[in-house]
């Protein structure tokens, strides 16, 4: 027997045995939880707090009402996050999907409600005046920028979403272009061995 027929009969072999190589989820895993810092912003309903984000998970990412591409992106990407955990079965632990936008002056909670709803039924919209906002943003490492007053005023925000323990502490994060299901399943397995 040839040594080429050697390596294919050990290729075979191997790929039976060997476990399939799958694609990274692409999230960031704290080596140690964050602590968040208390902040106060709202929603339709009300107050939105560190108290809020307590015995459930959170996934948080921040943008604004009238950004035109990468906002909508976040919102559908987060919806189909959602609706991919759904399908998985009962969660070990209750999540909580939270738009933050850091732009108040146009963006009412109201306003904000309705538009998350176009994408999915379990979203929540939030904002608040900028210094809580910054504070909020800073506890999860997010920057963002409004330019100076005026009618065309540009604003600016990282894109990464936060994923918040059901102790209010961050504890990974992960960009827009994430897969949906290989993400879905690392976030159920966390969530399953949370304590």
């Amino acid at each position: 027997m040839g040594v080429i027929s050697i390596a294919l009969l050990l290729g075979t072999v191997l790929s039976f045995i060997a476990p399939k190589v799958t694609p990274s989820s692409g999230i960031e895993w704290l080596a140690e939880p964050k602590h968040i810092v208390n902040f106060s912003l709202q929603t339709q309903a009300g107050e939105y707090s560190r108290q809020s984000l307590l015995g459930r998970f959170s996934i948080v990412w921040f943008g604004f009402l009238h950004c035109v591409d990468v906002c909508p992106l976040g919102l559908m990407k987060a919806s189909e996050l959602a609706e991919q955990l759904r399908n998985l079965g009962a969660q070990p632990q209750p999540v909580s999907f939270v738009f933050v936008s850091v732009d108040p002056e146009r963006d009412s909670t109201e306003h904000l409600a309705q538009f998350v709803k176009h994408f999915d039924a379990s979203l929540l919209g939030v904002t608040g005046d900028k210094l809580e906002l910054e504070r909020f943003a800073s506890s999860l490492k997010v920057r963002f920028h409004v330019s100076s007053k005026g009618q065309d005023y540009s604003v600016s925000h990282g894109e990464m979403f936060a994923v918040i323990a059901p102790d209010g502490s961050l504890v990974a994060r992960f960009a827009a272009d994430f897969d949906v299901k290989v993400l879905a399943q690392e976030l159920r397995l966390y969530m399953q061995a949370y304590k």
